[in-house]
C-alpha cells in the first residue's frame, strides 16, 4: 500500500466513524441522556462556590465541609436561627 492509499483509507474510516456518531445522536435515549448530563453539570456548577476553598497544608479544603463548632460568616447557615 502506498501513502496515498493509507491517507484515503484513514479518511474513509474517519468519515464512517463520524457518520456512526451522528446517527447515534438521533436516538431518543441518547438525547435524553445528553439533556440529563447538561442539567446535572449545571447543577454542579451552581453548587460550586469559588470562595469556599482554602489551602491547608498543601491540600485544598472546603470551608463548608470542614466541621466547625462556631458560626462564621462563610457558613451556609450564618445568621439563620
Amino acid at each position: 500500500m502506498s501513502a496515498d492509499q493509507d491517507d484515503n483509507l484513514a479518511s474513509k474510516n474517519y468519515a464512517r466513524q463520524l457518520a456512526r456518531e451522528y446517527a447515534e445522536l438521533d436516538d431518543p435515549r441518547v438525547k435524553a441522556q445528553m439533556a440529563l448530563d447538561r442539567f446535572w453539570q449545571t447543577k454542579l456548577d451552581d453548587e460550586f462556590e469559588d470562595d469556599d476553598w482554602y489551602e491547608c497544608g498543601g491540600f485544598l479544603e472546603r470551608h463548608s465541609a470542614t466541621p466547625g463548632f462556631h458560626k462564621h460568616r462563610r457558613d451556609r447557615d450564618w445568621r439563620v436561627r
